[in-house]
């Protein structure tokens, strides 16, 4: 038999079991059709018969006769391009390196497709379409391995934010990073700070909302708004920067992570976030849009501190507020009452 394809295995596949590695590469294949090709010899490792339980290691070849003629085997990040990666750059970089990127989203972009799938200019599909059109530069020779894709790898969101929620979110460029990340985010080693303007007053100049949300589903299994007084635990820490009229700019640093959580907090608190359509008020926000010029709710992901996922040293990234939030704010008079950890953040544009 003529070897149809060969594949080395990188630092993304390493550590996997050979049946998981083909069940990833081959999408849509069947387990069962999977160890009968391995059975078969239609899969073989180091140019010897494998067993579907046995561990990859880096630098390892595994060549496919029959099985890389289906057309079902194709990288994931080709598959990803061609179900359409978008040619839209809204989002501005905020850091990045070989293994890692931070970006600005600014509000009304989907982070990825929801259950429908139909939506190319998430933004997963922005910045994966931007690291794989953009150009090397000469001492960059981590990206290489990343141009040339892995076949089990795709880039990957490390968290998410709401659609009409602004500001920072973390990708991981590399199997590893991403990993390291998720295990990060899950024992609340990330501190995410955000800074909302809230309509009304909060009844401290510091204080904590310790109050459970529930998410809720309607009849056909879309989700609902969420509810606050029962649930899972919801522990959100705020700081008052200043008050001017019926309009408070506020920090925020999220001890849990649920959904919509700053939102349905401020709104339990009497103090929903400006031009918030779900838990605010059309008064409000109508109030908003005439005075402030405000049609997005102001909320904005700015600051992430963690230690970086693969070397350790410490990253204090800051998003920059986008325009319309900077032109609301001066309207309702606090633009002087922003952090001073905000006044030096940069961003790039990709």
């Amino acid at each position: 038999m003529t070897p149809a394809r060969t594949i080395r295995i990188g630092p993304d596949e390493a550590g996997q079991r050979l049946d998981r590695f083909l069940r990833k590469l081959l999408h849509d294949v069947s387990l069962s059709a999977i160890y009968r090709l391995v059975r078969t010899r239609q899969v073989i490792v180091n140019d010897r018969k494998a067993r579907p339980e046995s561990r990859l290691n880096e630098g390892d070849s595994v060549t496919l006769f029959a099985a890389a003629e289906d057309r079902h085997l194709k990288p994931k990040v080709r598959r990803r391009a061609e179900q359409g990666l978008s040619t839209r750059r809204d989002f501005a970089v905020v850091y990045e390196d070989e293994h890692v990127v931070a970006v600005n989203k600014p509000a009304g972009v989907l982070v990825h497709a929801g259950d429908r799938g139909d939506d190319r200019d998430t933004l997963i599909n922005q910045v994966t379409g931007w690291l794989l059109s953009r150009p090397l530069a000469r001492d960059a020779a981590s990206h290489r391995d990343f141009v040339r894709p892995s076949p089990t790898f795709a880039p990957a969101l490390a968290h998410r934010i709401d659609r009409e929620t602004s500001g920072l979110v973390l990708i991981g460029k590399t199997l590893a990073a991403t990993q390291a990340l998720a295990a990060a985010i899950r024992h609340r080693e990330i501190e995410k700070t955000y800074l909302a303007l809230a309509v009304g007053g909060l009844p401290r100049r510091e204080g904590e909302i310790n109050v459970p949300i529930a998410r809720h589903e309607d009849a056909r299994g879309r989700r609902r708004k969420v509810e606050t007084g029962h649930g899972a635990r919801a522990v959100t820490r705020y700081r008052v920067l200043d008050q001017r009229g019926q309009y408070t700019l506020v920090e925020l640093d999220l001890v849990t992570g649920r959904t919509h959580q700053i939102r349905a907090h401020l709104a339990h608190a009497g103090a929903p976030v400006a031009g918030d359509d779900e838990y605010g008020s059309r008064e409000h926000n109508r109030h908003a849009a005439e005075r402030l010029g405000l049609r997005r709710q102001w909320l904005h992901a700015a600051r992430l501190r963690l230690q970086h996922p693969v070397t350790g040293a410490a990253l204090d990234l800051c998003a920059p507020l986008w325009p319309e939030l900077n032109h609301a704010l001066a309207a309702a008079g606090l633009a002087h009452a922003l952090p001073d950890w905000l006044a030096g953040a940069r961003e790039t544009a990709p």
